[in-house]
Formats: C-alpha cells, sequence, structure tokens
C-alpha cells in the first residue's frame, strides 16, 4: 500500500490515490490547466497591445487623397489598420466613417406656385401628410462634369413650401463640379446653367430663367422662375402624349396623388388643363448638354 501523502509538483499541489492510474490523470490535468491560463494570459497581453496600438493609429483630418489610378476618401476618427505604400501613393485600411456633402437647393414647380414665393401644400391636398409646409416629393442629381455627364450622386426628399430642400450626398466631393439636376413627377427634367463647384450655400433656381441649362424655366411672377409642369410621362418632352394621359383622368373625376393634378390642388379637372396646353404649344422639353 502506498502512503497518503501529499506533494508538488512545479508549483501544482498533487493529491495521490490509492490507484497509480487516477494519480497519474490527476497530474496531467493539472498540468494541462496551469498550461490554459498560461496560454490566455499571453493572448490578453497581445490583444491589450494591440487595441492600444489601433488606438493611438487614427487619422486626424477628412478629405480625399487624388492619384493617378483614382481617388479614395477618408474621415476623421478612421482606424488606421493597416497601411500600404506603393509607386503612387499610400493607402490605409480600416473602419471609416463615410463624408457627406450637405447641399441647399431652392426651386419652384410651375403648377404648384400660389403667391408671394409659395408654392401648395400638395401633399396635404392629395391626402398624403398633414404638413402644410410640404409640397411634393423632388430628386436631386449630381452629374458628371464631363461628357457623358453620368449620375454621381442622388438623393430624394421633400420640397418645401418656399422651394428650399435640403440635400445630402454621401462621399460627393466637395470642391468638385457637378451639374445639379431636379427630377419631378409631372415636371420637365431641369439641369443647372453650368456645373458648379456645391458647398452648403444655397443654389437659388428661382432668380433667374438663366439660373437653369438652356434657360429653360417659366416666370410665374415678376422675377420669379419655375419649373415647367406637364411631362406626366417622364420623356422629356411635354407634348400630345401628356395630353392623351390627362383626359381621361379629367373625364373619371381622379382626386388624390395623381401626377396629372398639374395645379396640386387635390383633384384632376379642367384647371389642369391650361398649363398643360400652353406647354404644349410653346414645344417645351428638357435642355440639357
Amino acid at each position: 500500500m502506498f502512503a497518503q501523502k501529499n506533494s508538488q509538483i512545479n508549483g501544482i499541489k498533487i493529491i495521490p490515490h490509492n490507484n497509480m492510474l487516477s494519480y497519474k490523470t490527476t497530474y496531467k490535468i493539472n498540468i494541462m490547466k496551469q498550461k490554459t491560463i498560461s496560454i490566455l494570459l499571453t493572448l490578453y497581453f497581445v490583444l491589450t497591445t494591440f487595441y492600444a496600438h489601433a488606438q493611438q493609429n487614427t487619422v486626424a483630418v477628412g478629405g480625399v487623397a487624388t492619384g493617378i489610378g483614382g481617388t479614395a476618401s477618408y474621415s476623421i476618427g478612421q482606424i488606421d489598420y493597416i497601411t500600404a505604400t506603393g509607386v503612387v501613393g499610400t493607402a490605409s485600411q480600416g473602419l471609416q466613417q463615410v463624408y457627406r456633402l450637405d447641399v441647399n437647393l431652392k426651386c419652384y414647380i410651375e403648377g404648384y406656385y400660389d403667391y408671394s414665393g409659395l408654392m401648395k401644400p400638395v401633399l396635404n391636398n392629395q391626402g398624403q401628410t398633414n404638413g402644410l409646409s410640404d409640397v411634393d416629393t423632388m430628386t436631386i442629381e449630381l452629374h458628371h462634369a464631363t461628357f457623358p455627364h453620368a449620375t454621381a450622386h442622388s438623393y430624394t426628399g421633400v420640397l418645401k413650401s418656399n422651394g428650399t430642400i435640403s440635400c445630402s450626398f454621401p462621399n460627393a466631393s466637395e470642391g468638385q463640379n457637378y451639374y445639379v439636376v431636379l427630377k419631378h413627377r409631372n415636371a420637365i427634367e431641369t439641369w443647372s446653367a453650368n456645373a458648379i463647384t456645391l458647398s452648403a450655400a444655397v443654389y437659388d433656381f428661382t432668380t433667374a430663367a438663366n439660373k437653369a441649362f438652356g434657360n429653360n424655366q417659366t416666370e410665374v411672377e415678376p422675377t420669379i422662375f419655375a419649373l415647367y409642369s406637364g411631362d406626366f410621362n417622364q420623356d422629356e418632352n411635354i407634348d400630345l402624349l401628356d395630353v392623351a394621359i390627362l383626359e381621361p383622368d379629367i373625364n373619371n373625376f381622379l382626386f388624390g396623388y395623381f401626377n396629372t393634378d398639374v395645379n396640386g390642388d387635390g383633384n384632376v379637372d379642367l384647371l389642369d388643363n391650361p398649363i398643360l396646353e400652353s406647354n404644349v404649344n410653346n414645344f417645351v422639353f428638357s435642355n440639357h448638354p
């Protein structure tokens, strides 16, 4: 019989058992526990060191870097995990906060214009909202300044009764030139007169016809200009095809959210025809580069 004695090996307390097999098994289990604790402590110190290093490597400013092969944007607070250097420059891989360009625009829509620089609350009239300051949904696009003037960025929001709309364009570059393109469900597509350098300042289409490409606006009050209304099928022309859309809606006494409600009063009726007829007779079409 073995004497029942306690002993220590490498600082680990060993409790022997009557059976030699049990003694060896207990010893191996304790050794494995000690190694596991050692590995976990090592991983903890490695991860702590990496985290501290990552927190120290942050981009101090934001902007756009341009090189031979293209551009890359970066932002405040980006953690710089990996930096790669090549012939034409350096790029950092990490978690990025997207740069956003905010632009304020102003425009009026001919049929919705009421008086004294205000438009009708069309969405309210057509049963969509209760807001008296909301006119209608519009899409604002930024197009590249160079041919073929492809769409670079797009924003959809609500035009206010005073003609203002605030747009946010993630990843658009401040200081770069873009054409501003206005799109509405029953107005002619209208472009800014030139590609412009955008900022948070207002670009105001309403002050002159020549704020639009090709002077493509109509004067709704002295010195106040608006987008032409009546392009129901959005083919960039106001013509007899649009008349064919309006007539059955008038005959069916439609009311509610319809693009044939030219004057935005909530009803499709004979009051919507005069603006359409005038623009058809004047061969109004979308004018852009």
